[in-house]
Protein backbone atom coordinates (compact mmCIF):
# COMPACT_ATOMS: atom_id res chain seq x y z
CA UNK A 1 0.00 0.00 0.00
CA UNK A 2 1.01 3.26 -0.98
CA UNK A 3 0.14 7.00 0.22
CA UNK A 4 1.10 9.92 -2.39
CA UNK A 5 2.92 12.87 -0.45
CA UNK A 6 3.11 14.56 -3.22
CA UNK A 7 3.87 14.82 -7.38
CA UNK A 8 7.65 13.34 -6.79
CA UNK A 9 7.69 11.14 -3.43
CA UNK A 10 5.51 8.17 -2.40
CA UNK A 11 6.49 6.63 1.19
CA UNK A 12 5.59 2.84 1.42
CA UNK A 13 3.01 1.97 4.23
CA UNK A 14 3.76 -2.06 4.14
CA UNK A 15 4.52 -3.60 7.56
CA UNK A 16 8.21 -4.31 7.91
CA UNK A 17 9.36 -8.02 8.28
CA UNK A 18 11.94 -9.85 8.71
CA UNK A 19 11.67 -13.66 8.12
CA UNK A 20 14.59 -16.71 8.51
CA UNK A 21 14.40 -16.63 4.49
CA UNK A 22 16.39 -13.10 4.46
CA UNK A 23 19.33 -13.72 6.00
CA UNK A 24 20.16 -16.64 3.33
CA UNK A 25 19.78 -13.15 0.53
CA UNK A 26 23.39 -12.78 -1.55
CA UNK A 27 23.42 -9.07 -0.02
CA UNK A 28 22.82 -9.70 3.45
CA UNK A 29 25.05 -13.00 3.97
CA UNK A 30 27.36 -10.33 2.32
CA UNK A 31 26.65 -8.08 4.61
CA UNK A 32 27.17 -10.48 7.32
CA UNK A 33 30.57 -11.40 5.80
CA UNK A 34 32.11 -8.65 6.07
CA UNK A 35 31.46 -8.28 9.84
CA UNK A 36 33.11 -11.73 10.10
CA UNK A 37 36.06 -9.95 8.27
CA UNK A 38 36.51 -7.57 11.39
CA UNK A 39 38.80 -9.98 13.42
CA UNK A 40 40.88 -10.65 10.52
CA UNK A 41 41.43 -6.83 9.43
CA UNK A 42 42.16 -6.12 13.29
CA UNK A 43 44.85 -8.82 13.22
CA UNK A 44 46.49 -8.14 10.07
CA UNK A 45 47.17 -4.32 10.78
CA UNK A 46 48.00 -4.85 14.31
CA UNK A 47 50.87 -7.59 13.16
CA UNK A 48 51.74 -5.37 9.84
CA UNK A 49 50.36 -8.37 7.48
CA UNK A 50 50.32 -6.31 5.00
CA UNK A 51 49.44 -9.15 2.13
CA UNK A 52 46.80 -10.40 4.10
CA UNK A 53 45.25 -6.64 5.50
CA UNK A 54 45.12 -5.84 1.26
CA UNK A 55 43.07 -9.17 0.44
CA UNK A 56 40.67 -8.85 3.31
CA UNK A 57 39.89 -4.92 3.36
CA UNK A 58 39.62 -5.48 -1.13
CA UNK A 59 36.77 -8.25 0.20
CA UNK A 60 34.98 -5.87 2.68
CA UNK A 61 35.32 -2.96 0.26
CA UNK A 62 34.42 -5.20 -2.92
CA UNK A 63 31.40 -6.45 -0.45
CA UNK A 64 29.96 -3.22 0.65
CA UNK A 65 29.64 -2.16 -3.24
CA UNK A 66 27.85 -5.77 -4.15
CA UNK A 67 25.58 -5.98 -1.52
CA UNK A 68 23.64 -2.85 -2.40
CA UNK A 69 23.82 -3.81 -6.29
CA UNK A 70 22.71 -7.45 -5.91
CA UNK A 71 19.79 -6.93 -3.99
CA UNK A 72 18.48 -4.74 -6.45
CA UNK A 73 19.72 -7.19 -9.34
CA UNK A 74 18.19 -10.15 -7.54
CA UNK A 75 15.12 -8.65 -6.20
CA UNK A 76 15.89 -9.99 -3.06
CA UNK A 77 15.52 -5.97 -1.00
CA UNK A 78 14.41 -6.24 2.23
CA UNK A 79 13.96 -4.76 5.80
CA UNK A 80 16.73 -6.71 7.42
CA UNK A 81 19.17 -5.33 4.33
CA UNK A 82 18.20 -1.73 5.65
CA UNK A 83 19.64 -2.60 8.94
CA UNK A 84 23.02 -4.96 8.30
CA UNK A 85 24.76 -3.04 5.38
CA UNK A 86 24.99 0.38 7.50
CA UNK A 87 25.78 -1.47 10.74
CA UNK A 88 28.37 -3.72 8.79
CA UNK A 89 29.59 -0.18 7.61
CA UNK A 90 30.24 1.23 10.61
CA UNK A 91 31.97 -1.66 12.46
CA UNK A 92 33.86 -2.03 10.07
CA UNK A 93 35.37 1.45 9.99
CA UNK A 94 35.34 2.28 13.35
CA UNK A 95 36.98 -1.32 14.47
CA UNK A 96 39.46 -0.64 11.67
CA UNK A 97 40.19 3.28 12.50
CA UNK A 98 40.97 1.94 16.08
CA UNK A 99 43.22 -0.52 14.58
CA UNK A 100 45.40 2.00 12.88
CA UNK A 101 45.27 4.41 15.98
CA UNK A 102 46.33 1.57 18.31
CA UNK A 103 49.03 -0.16 15.39
CA UNK A 104 50.74 3.42 15.55
CA UNK A 105 49.74 4.35 11.78
CA UNK A 106 49.87 8.06 12.25
CA UNK A 107 45.81 8.12 11.80
CA UNK A 108 44.65 11.33 13.41
CA UNK A 109 42.53 10.84 16.67
CA UNK A 110 40.39 14.09 15.82
CA UNK A 111 39.40 12.75 12.93
CA UNK A 112 38.78 9.11 14.54
CA UNK A 113 36.42 11.33 16.31
CA UNK A 114 34.55 13.07 13.97
CA UNK A 115 33.62 9.93 12.56
CA UNK A 116 32.82 7.56 15.84
CA UNK A 117 30.59 10.63 16.89
CA UNK A 118 28.99 11.04 13.75
CA UNK A 119 28.25 7.35 13.42
CA UNK A 120 26.89 7.24 17.08
CA UNK A 121 24.43 10.23 15.97
CA UNK A 122 22.95 8.77 13.11
CA UNK A 123 22.84 5.45 15.03
CA UNK A 124 20.50 7.27 17.59
CA UNK A 125 18.82 9.46 14.89
CA UNK A 126 17.62 6.15 13.45
CA UNK A 127 16.43 4.68 16.92
CA UNK A 128 14.49 7.21 17.46
CA UNK A 129 12.62 7.59 13.96
CA UNK A 130 12.07 3.84 14.08
CA UNK A 131 10.42 3.93 17.61
CA UNK A 132 7.95 7.32 16.58
CA UNK A 133 7.38 6.56 13.12
CA UNK A 134 8.10 2.65 12.74
CA UNK A 135 10.71 4.01 9.88
CA UNK A 136 13.49 2.20 8.54
CA UNK A 137 16.02 4.58 6.96
CA UNK A 138 18.27 3.00 4.70
CA UNK A 139 22.14 4.34 4.13
CA UNK A 140 21.45 7.02 1.00
CA UNK A 141 24.23 7.67 -1.81
CA UNK A 142 25.58 10.36 0.98
CA UNK A 143 26.48 7.54 3.04
CA UNK A 144 27.61 4.81 0.72
CA UNK A 145 29.82 7.20 -1.31
CA UNK A 146 31.29 8.42 2.34
CA UNK A 147 31.89 4.58 3.29
CA UNK A 148 34.08 3.86 0.22
CA UNK A 149 36.15 6.79 0.65
CA UNK A 150 36.64 6.75 4.19
CA UNK A 151 37.46 2.64 3.23
CA UNK A 152 39.94 4.12 0.45
CA UNK A 153 41.90 6.11 2.89
CA UNK A 154 42.02 3.69 5.81
CA UNK A 155 43.78 1.54 3.17
CA UNK A 156 46.18 4.12 2.19
CA UNK A 157 47.16 4.74 5.99
CA UNK A 158 47.79 0.98 6.40
CA UNK A 159 50.10 1.70 3.68
CA UNK A 160 51.26 4.63 4.44
CA UNK A 161 55.07 3.74 4.56
CA UNK A 162 54.79 3.60 1.01
CA UNK A 163 52.67 6.09 -0.29
CA UNK A 164 53.51 9.83 -0.39
CA UNK A 165 52.63 11.29 2.86
CA UNK A 166 50.11 13.44 1.58
CA UNK A 167 47.88 11.29 -0.38
CA UNK A 168 46.38 9.61 2.39
CA UNK A 169 45.45 12.68 4.17
CA UNK A 170 44.09 14.36 1.36
CA UNK A 171 41.45 11.26 0.83
CA UNK A 172 40.83 10.95 4.53
CA UNK A 173 39.81 14.62 4.13
CA UNK A 174 37.29 13.74 1.41
CA UNK A 175 36.02 11.18 3.19
CA UNK A 176 35.42 13.73 6.19
CA UNK A 177 33.56 16.17 4.21
CA UNK A 178 31.93 13.37 2.63
CA UNK A 179 30.53 11.92 6.26
CA UNK A 180 29.31 15.60 7.43
CA UNK A 181 27.45 16.07 4.43
CA UNK A 182 26.23 12.56 4.67
CA UNK A 183 25.33 13.10 8.44
CA UNK A 184 23.14 16.77 7.29
CA UNK A 185 21.24 14.60 4.41
CA UNK A 186 20.11 12.12 7.10
CA UNK A 187 19.23 15.02 9.48
CA UNK A 188 17.37 16.40 6.95
CA UNK A 189 15.84 13.74 6.36
CA UNK A 190 14.90 12.67 10.48
CA UNK A 191 13.44 16.16 10.58
CA UNK A 192 10.73 15.50 7.77
CA UNK A 193 9.71 12.13 9.13
CA UNK A 194 9.11 13.36 12.35
CA UNK A 195 6.75 16.67 10.86
CA UNK A 196 5.22 13.78 9.15
CA UNK A 197 3.85 12.76 12.93
CA UNK A 198 0.23 13.54 11.91
CA UNK A 199 0.20 10.99 8.79
CA UNK A 200 -3.21 8.86 9.60
CA UNK A 201 -1.23 5.60 9.07
CA UNK A 202 2.45 4.59 10.25
CA UNK A 203 5.06 4.99 7.50
CA UNK A 204 7.63 1.98 7.26
CA UNK A 205 9.94 2.41 4.42
CA UNK A 206 11.13 5.50 2.67
CA UNK A 207 13.23 6.37 -0.72
CA UNK A 208 16.80 7.55 0.79
CA UNK A 209 17.87 9.39 -2.10
CA UNK A 210 14.79 11.60 -2.56
CA UNK A 211 15.19 15.03 -1.33
CA UNK A 212 11.88 16.10 1.24
CA UNK A 213 9.45 17.85 -0.68
CA UNK A 214 9.09 21.62 0.83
Amino acid sequence: MHRLLSSNETIDTTTVQINVRHFFYVSNVLSVARIGLIPFIVYSIIRHQYLMTLVIGGLAIISDLLDGYLARRLNQQSDLGKILDPIADKLVIGVVILALVLSDRKFPLWAFAIVIVRDCLIVVGNMIVFRRRRIITRSNRWGKCTSFVLSTALMLYVFNEYIPNPIPFYVLTIGLVLALISAWSYGKRWLYLMQLSNSPQPVETINPNKSPSA
